[in-house]
């Protein structure tokens, strides 16, 4: 009782004491600005991709449009410099606007699914999980990769590798998934949470696929919270050990406890208070600007200071909206009689580099 208290009564009616003084966030801030005199630092570098593929299969990269679908993966690869760590998010890997596999998915234990419905989608994320075995294959002959990780819930799918060089230092490799559909009951929205120690360093990768509509940026804004606030991952007993590769405090359950967080995915977010028109002449023009003051993750991101995703960087935007384009094209799909404001983009958030092809981003930290 030697340090001020200060007591709190939360939501679940539990009081809680805590330090006033915040001695453990000084230490630890402390610390860190000591690392240089006790810690040997490398660089190691990741690619991340987050795609919507809208059911698309792994032939729909070659044959029926542009070459540069087919080259994607390529250049994504980055053959001249390959990553260490290489992480595909996908989202919609399964037709969600197919009632009867969404249906059966919510309505069906596990055991009792349809063993078709069940052999499709397995068959879907089987295809692709094999194409990026060959593709990394085919064009980093050079290197030698191993398949750490996949996961999938309903449409989201993801898949690590990592150097072979880099594999003996990775440990404690966990993995979590967060519902978010139907009340936290159906897989159809939520996300796949990867988490591994590498060296010294925790590591967490997020793909995520949020509450689509115009207007649903709270609904959206409450997803992430539900992501980030979820205890989905084993906690860390070791108070010693917390204390040396988690931060905040925290005890590893939680995603914003590691000390290096990328969030992919299909956020959903979209544009407020513009026409179709004024979009669609925007793009024209390369305003840019003026689509990013009315986007409503970074809005959010300015207006709401308990945003969950504040403390995420991303760098600066440099293409044009995604949605919603013919199928194959940039073009924007003028049959739709949408409204404008329904154009959104897809967000890759914590990241150092950024580009697009066909609602694609990629990461190259």
């Amino acid at each position: 009782m030697d340090r001020l208290q200060v007591a709190s009564l939360g939501t679940d009616s539990v009081i809680r004491i805590w330090d006033g003084m915040l001695k453990d966030d000084w230490l630890e801030q402390d610390m860190q600005e000591h690392d240089l005199e006790f810690c040997d630092f490398r660089e190691v570098s990741a690619t991340v991709m987050t795609w919507n593929a809208g059911a698309s299969k792994p032939t729909s990269l070659s044959g029926r449009f542009e070459e540069q679908d087919g080259n994607f993966f390529r250049d994504l690869l980055k053959p001249e410099d390959p990553s260490d760590i290489l992480v595909f998010g996908f989202q919609e890997l399964v037709d969600l606007e197919d009632k009867k596999v969404t249906a059966k998915s919510f309505f069906k234990s596990s055991k009792k699914k349809d063993a078709s419905e069940q052999e499709h989608m397995s068959r879907q994320y089987r295809a692709w999980r094999d194409h990026l075995i060959r593709t990394i294959d085919d064009y980093l002959p050079g290197e030698s990769y191993t398949l750490l990780h996949t996961a999938n819930l309903v449409g989201l799918f993801t898949c690590v590798f990592v150097k072979e060089s880099e594999r003996m230092r990775i440990r404690d490799l966990n993995a979590a998934e967060v519902k978010l559909g139907m009340g936290g009951l159906h897989g159809n929205k939520g996300a796949l949470v990867v988490r591994f120690i590498l060296d010294d360093s925790s590591v967490c990768f997020v793909n995520c696929h949020l509450a689509a509509g115009q207007t649903q940026t709270v609904h959206r804004n409450n997803d992430v919270a539900a992501i980030m606030e979820t205890s989905a991952l084993p906690p860390q007993m070791d108070l010693g050990a917390r204390a040396d590769i988690f931060v905040g405090g925290g005890d590893g359950s939680m995603i914003l406890d590691h000390e290096i967080c990328i969030l992919n995915g299909d956020l959903n977010y979209r544009i407020d208070s513009m026409t179709r028109d004024a979009v669609i002449r925007c793009v024209k023009e390369g305003n840019l600007t003026r689509l990013l003051e009315n986007d409503q993750l970074l809005r959010s991101k300015r207006r709401n200071p308990g945003f969950r995703l504040r403390a995420f960087r991303e760098c600066p935007i440099t293409f044009a909206p995604t949605y919603k384009y013919d199928v194959g094209t940039d073009r924007f799909d003028e049959l739709k009689q949408r409204l404008a404001t329904d154009i959104k983009l897809d967000y890759l958030v914590n990241v150092f580099g950024l580009s697009s092809k066909d609602a694609m981003k990629l990461l190259k930290l």
